[in-house]
């Protein structure tokens, strides 16, 4: 048991030593729109997709072609671009024309139906984005996770999971820790339009090239 759990955690820490940056990249841009618990359920959702991807393939009931997941990289590349755009858009305009523009959101978001409301609180854009780029960059981890659980029995299985979701907690603690620390906090919030943007870009880029699907 104990070496299940020390194994557990050495992979987790290997495979996902560069998503405390991504999750620190994602509370740097914690606002009205994007809140921390999108962040944090995004995250968790992502990673136990990956998970259950990785426990299907390691007893051969995979649904999903694992050599072609690399192709996810292009979701990370896409949110870059719209994070640029979304940029651009605003720089544009004046203080005021943006607080108008919120309050009119706002009266929007008040038209729609309790039951939509509650439905967005739990499944939003934002928390899926999120996600998304959680699997994307966690797609290289297939490669470790499928070998190490087809050793392993129900119980070692089952313990992993649960080291796995621990340590998931405690990256998303890092991650907002990180950003928040006042060299990182301040270049994020100054060169934000144009890191974030190039950020996410290198992620997608490095995901196609490193899963091979390029090649």
């Amino acid at each position: 048991m104990v070496t299940t759990i020390i194994t557990s955690i050495v992979s987790f820490i290997g495979t996902n030593i560069d998503d405390t940056f991504v999750l620190a990249v994602w509370f740097s841009q914690v606002d009205t729109v994007l809140r921390k618990r999108d962040i944090v359920w995004g995250q968790f959702v992502g990673f136990e997709i990956l998970v259950l991807v990785s426990v299907f393939a390691a007893y051969g009931l995979s649904f999903l072609p694992t050599d072609k997941v690399g192709w996810l990289g292009v979701i990370p590349i896409i949110l870059g671009v719209k994070k640029w755009l979304e940029y651009r858009h605003h720089s544009g305009k004046s203080d005021d024309a943006e607080e108008a523009e919120i309050q009119a959101e706002i009266k929007q978001t008040k038209k729609i139906s309790p039951r939509a409301t509650a439905l967005s609180k739990l499944i939003n854009p934002q928390m899926v984005s999120v996600g998304l780029v959680t699997i994307s960059n966690g797609a290289g981890n297939l490669t470790v996770y499928i070998p190490l659980f087809t050793e392993y029995t129900i119980f070692e299985l089952v313990m992993t999971v649960i080291v796995f979701t621990i340590m998931t907690g405690v990256w998303c603690y890092l991650g907002y820790k990180i950003a928040n620390l006042p060299i990182i906090k301040d270049k994020l919030d100054h060169y934000k339009s144009m890191m974030i943007p190039i950020i996410f870009i290198a992620i997608g880029i490095y995901v196609l090239v490193e899963s091979g699907v390029m090649g």
